[in-house]
């Protein structure tokens, strides 16, 4: 017989007064990430990828990140993110958004410092964590009266792993940020990406060259502003496809394309298939909650 003592006087992360929410949990196979997730973001809630195969570089933010397995990466809400895979590049990750998140000294919906580096590389309890997404992956597949009480308890202790294990691998460090007014550019292509702005818009809205503007940018990022807002209309269109029941035409009218012709045709040479086409295979390989089931 085998008989084992629990630790005593545990502090848990969290308490009944701020209780986290599980929006959604998926796992993404190697071969789907050969259609790449282009920018996007989360305005309501903070997005953990856990990475167990591949490796490629994302652009996170205003930075671009080595990502490899035994990565666990954190998308506080509101920040944008372009994940870079293809045929070449391919990505196994697990992936879980949580809202309703509050920690001490975070704005809401971040579980790191917005100017803290995304990505930690986690050895210890690695394999726990893609053990429990696991668990959780099969409570949503074979749902039961007790899956909302199970994934209510099991999202805490992802959490409290996730937090203890990024703190643990390295006190967060600040990152200088040497391009402000690249920063500027970026923020006015998210806000704008939506409408027909062009590089003289930019200019003249923020008072600079069109050489500076063009030059600063892509220094930073590695796109051209341009191309930048073109991957906001995509990664917008695609978080559109998997999240609503929009049509494509007017999920086309709704990220800024004119003419659906030309949304399909530039969706197409980014993604790699068809909006239709993504759409239905993201559905049926992902695993997705019910709306609300277990908010």
């Amino acid at each position: 017989m085998l008989q084992y003592f629990a630790d005593e006087g545990v502090s848990p992360l969290f308490t009944s007064q701020t209780q986290p929410i599980l929006c959604y949990i998926g796992k993404i196979l190697p071969e789907i990430s050969a259609y790449p997730r282009i920018m996007h973001s989360h305005e309501n809630h903070v997005e953990i990828s856990i990475i167990y195969s591949g490796t490629s570089s994302y652009l996170i933010g205003d930075r671009k990140q080595l990502i490899q397995p035994g990565d666990v990466i954190i998308y506080n809400s509101g920040v944008a993110h372009d994940e870079l895979t293809g045929p070449d590049t391919q990505i196994g990750s697990y992936f879980f958004a949580i809202g309703n998140l509050t920690l001490p000294g975070l704005r809401p919906n971040a579980l790191i410092a917005d100017n803290v580096a995304p990505v930690f590389h986690i050895e210890q309890d690695f394999q726990t964590l893609l053990d429990l997404c696991e668990t959780m992956l099969h409570q949503m597949e074979q749902h039961s009266v007790w899956t909302k009480y199970l994934l209510h308890f099991e999202t805490q202790a992802l959490l409290e792993i996730v937090w203890r294990s990024i703190y643990h691998v390295r006190s967060p460090q600040e990152s200088k940020n040497q391009y402000y007014l690249g920063q500027k550019i970026k923020e006015y292509i998210d806000e704008h990406f939506r409408e027909p702005i062009s590089i003289k818009d930019i200019c003249k809205d923020l008072g600079l060259s069109e050489s500076y503007v063009s030059h600063t940018f892509k220094d930073m990022l590695g796109y051209s502003p341009m191309q930048y807002a073109l991957r906001c209309k995509i990664g917008e269109a695609q978080t559109l496809l998997i999240s609503t029941d929009h049509s494509i035409t007017e999920i086309a009218r709704m990220v800024g394309f004119d003419a659906q012709s030309h949304f399909n045709q530039r969706f197409s040479k980014y993604v790699g298939i068809s909006p239709s086409k993504f759409r239905k295979n993201y559905r049926d390989r992902s695993i997705r909650p019910e709306p609300d089931r277990y908010g």
